[in-house]
């Protein structure tokens, strides 16, 4: 056997999945693909996973909330799904007619498709995970320049949805053995809230411009391709807890082994949720630890040269009009650059800005912690040439968490945030 062919065997092995996939999913092997999204000229590499062969049914979804009752329609908390939670089922305990067992399920948040992957050792897939596996039509492991297969796409979205939804097992397999990709419903992904993606007519005084930072590198690389836009148009419209009736969800995993996605718990406020962060000095703490006295908050990364000094700058001027009251009122900047900003990065961007360490907090944690606050937060970030594309926020909450009020233009007017904040230390 010549070295070049057994190199590419080796080369070939590693790509394929370790292990069998467990029942009822598809192995499927790492690779690269072209995003819609950015002037990125590099593709984006896909790790190999697994992810289920069909959507979650109304049967699988049904056993799930008898198992948990936290997650039954009467009972869920508001600040995981929105009043239209499994609003197509008759009861509780009872899809009806309006949604047989076989159908897929609708009418889940992002938070209640997360609760359901937990509880059954898996997780959504990630964007990249999912339009890797969904440019392939029945022959073809990428379609996605195929005439054909993209009318049919485009055939399907413009299709309005059907009132009572076919069986997953009945829908049209792809070439790796996936069922219902397209054609049924849309699906959730885990990082739904990356997508920053804006037409290409844009310039730099857009609005988008102004709600985010980098958004200038977000165009799209190919607006020939309608179908995918579509799908990045759809998930950037949508928020944590949207619950909407053409929208579904499948589960997948990762193939190696992988840190475990903190368990998401019913939350009245950011400081419910679980996880541990590290603050730039390098202390270990929960969200929990905020509570006590109102705060400003934001998201960002320390490396920003655009909107992040902007924002700091914004609640530094808050902070010192203020005066004495800045006491009473923390600051913290939370990231979500988990590679780079270590607590020692972080305290030397709080000594440049010369921050008050009293007054101060910059915390960073695992990916899985960082995604789930900045959805809850209704944030969105997305990794683009290198570089992060980010909302702008300045978020004004009290003592418990509760968000009282927020700027999100870059650029804003800190005089309502300075007056809700002295409204609620000195309330009339």
């Amino acid at each position: 056997m010549s070295r070049l062919l057994a190199a590419l065997l080796l080369a070939a092995a590693a790509a394929l999945p370790a292990a069998d996939p467990p029942a009822g999913m598809v192995a499927i092997p790492g690779g690269s693909y072209k995003p819609l999204y950015a002037k990125q000229t590099e593709p984006r590499h896909v790790e190999p996973f697994f992810i289920d062969v069909t959507q979650v049914t109304n049967a699988q979804f049904l056993e799930f909330v008898r198992d948990h009752p936290e997650w039954r329609r009467s009972k869920v908390q508001r600040t995981l799904a929105d009043a239209n939670y499994l609003a197509h089922w008759a009861g509780d305990l009872d899809p009806g007619s309006a949604a047989p067992g076989g159908a897929p399920v609708t009418h889940v948040s992002w938070f209640a498709a997360q609760a359901y992957c937990e509880a059954h050792g898996k997780r959504l897939p990630t964007q990249d995970e999912w339009e890797y596996v969904a440019r392939a039509d029945a022959t073809q492991l990428d379609a996605s320049s195929d005439p054909e297969f993209l009318r049919q796409l485009l055939e399907w979205y413009s299709t309005p949805a059907a009132s009572t939804l076919g069986e997953v097992s009945s829908a049209v397999k792809n070439a790796h053995g996936l069922r219902g990709l397209h054609g049924i419903v849309w699906e959730w992904v885990y990082d739904f809230n990356s997508t920053l993606v804006v037409g290409d007519s844009r310039g730099d005084g857009s609005l988008e411009r102004q709600l985010f930072c980098g958004a200038g590198s977000l165009l799209a690389a190919d607006v020939s391709n309608y179908a995918a836009f579509m799908r990045y148009a759809f998930r950037s419209s949508l928020k944590g807890d949207y619950c909407v009736g053409s929208l579904g969800f499948r589960g997948a995993a990762p193939v190696n082994a992988a840190p475990p996605v903190p368990a998401t718990t019913s939350f009245a406020t950011i400081y419910d949720l679980p996880g541990e962060w590290r603050t730039q000095s390098g202390q270990r703490i929960k969200l929990a630890d905020f509570r006590g006295k109102p705060r400003l908050i934001t998201m960002g990364f320390t490396s920003c040269k655009f909107a992040c000094p902007r924002i700091i700058g914004d609640m530094h001027r808050i902070e010192t009009a203020l005066g004495a009251d800045a006491e009473k009122v923390g600051f913290v900047f939370f990231s979500f650059d988990t590679e780079n900003d270590s607590p020692e990065q972080m305290k030397s961007v709080q000594e440049e800005n010369q921050l008050q360490d009293d007054h101060w907090t910059f915390a960073v944690s695992s990916g899985p912690v960082v995604r789930q606050l900045a959805v809850a937060l209704d944030f969105k970030f997305q990794s683009v040439e290198g570089f992060f594309a980010h909302s702008n926020l300045i978020a004004l909450l009290d003592a418990d968490g509760n968000i009282l009020h927020r700027e999100e233009t870059l650029g804003a007017d800190i005089q309502p945030v300075l007056d809700a904040l002295r409204q609620l230390l000195h309330p009339q």
